[in-house]
């Protein structure tokens, strides 16, 4: 196996795919379980528009972007990743105006050595190909449709939303050990 280029979003890969529902559940007085999540529409689960969900998510949840906990072996993994030389990318649809923040929390969490690219739109085809990305982890199922399209190989994180995602290019993954074996094997 040779050097890789990977892209692996924030969001759902390295943190839980639920991490954001208890504060979502706090701003509009809900009590949505994990299991309940089975739309990755935000607008669906809260019944408000995705702008006003995020104004308020940002006015009153910013904090929670750094309480965010590394989900398990992902950090192993990763420094496993660039001990072997490949190349590793953050592409993630958070806004721009989140970098000071997302870049601060991925240097706590130990990952200074990986680029960060924030888009502000969950269109990641062409960073995506600007990276010459050869594997993709995501948890969104349309951003690994779109990127499967394009014949990129994605590493879609098993989630309670994105169940009845399916493609030749997708391969689907429980944990972390579940993507470094993939890796391993890759060719």
């Amino acid at each position: 196996m040779g050097r890789l280029n990977i892209c692996i979003d924030i969001d759902g890969t390295i943190t839980s795919p639920y991490h954001f529902i208890p504060y979502l559940n706090e701003i509009y007085n809900k009590n949505i379980k994990e299991e309940e999540c089975v739309t990755y529409n935000w607008e669906q689960l809260y019944g408000d528009t995705m702008d006003e969900i995020l104004n308020k998510f940002h006015s009153s949840c910013m904090h929670s972007y750094e309480e965010a906990e590394i989900v398990e072996y992902a950090k192993d993994v990763i420094e496993k990743w660039l001990a072997n030389s490949h190349n590793l990318y953050f592409v993630t649809a958070r806004d721009k105006s989140l970098t000071e923040i997302t870049t601060r929390w991925l240097n706590d969490k130990g990952f200074s050595d990986i680029d960060v690219h924030l888009l502000g739109s969950h269109d990641k085809i062409a960073k995506a190909k600007e990276l010459e990305c050869n594997i993709f982890i995501e948890d969104n199922p349309s951003n690994a449709m779109q990127l499967a399209s394009e014949g990129m190989k994605i590493l879609l994180i098993n989630t309670n939303y994105n169940q009845g995602v399916e493609h030749d290019n997708i391969t689907r993954v429980d944990t972390w050990k579940d993507i470094d074996k993939f890796i391993e094997l890759y060719k």
